[in-house]
């Protein structure tokens, strides 16, 4: 599948289920997520001012996606929203690319590939790095993994299974 069309395939309002298991203290909590994702084609806007002060040239962008997240965790009283930008850039040769992820005043750039219709994220932090996956089941069923490790070691690793509300998917 070609990158811009497995990203346009990510449109649209998802539910979320999640588990997040702390590895270190032996404790899990659960959580729900309302997801409403918007393509954005390479030729936004948005996507360009994300990268001006980055060392990638705007012309290499593929597409972004806006994602906006309402999430409740289970026994936390108040509601978390977010808003992010991703900036998608044309993958390599070898089939790599450059994601950016910029939500608030935050900034952070990782590495894609796309193998076997499976999404894998890799994103560098202070401490160490996030590891995600995702892959559809059929169009409206994905599932998303992810690993934080500090250092070497895993601390944190969840599963969600994100179901399309609403909408089959966008039409390619």
């Amino acid at each position: 599948m070609d990158i811009v069309n497995f990203f346009e395939s990510l449109a649209g309002k998802w539910f979320s289920q999640r588990t997040t298991h702390n590895l270190a203290g032996q404790s899990s909590q659960a959580g729900q997520s309302n997801l409403v994702i918007e393509f954005l084609a390479a030729t936004d806007s948005e996507l360009a001012q994300v990268c001006a002060p980055l060392s990638h040239d705007s012309n290499q962008i593929a597409c972004g996606l806006r994602v906006h997240q309402d999430s409740q965790l289970d026994g936390q009283p108040q509601k978390m929203q977010s808003t992010a930008l991703m900036v998608i850039f044309a993958p390599t040769e070898a089939g790599e690319g450059v994601l950016v992820q910029a939500a608030g005043s935050s900034v952070l750039e990782g590495r894609y590939r796309v193998e076997d219709e499976v999404l894998s994220i890799t994103t560098p932090t202070e401490t160490g790095q996030v590891e995600e996956r995702l892959w559809f089941v059929n169009p409206n069923l994905r599932m998303r993994t992810s690993v934080v490790k500090v250092g070497d070691t895993e601390q944190i690793a969840s599963f969600c299974s994100e179901i399309r509300m609403g909408v089959s998917k966008p039409a390619t």
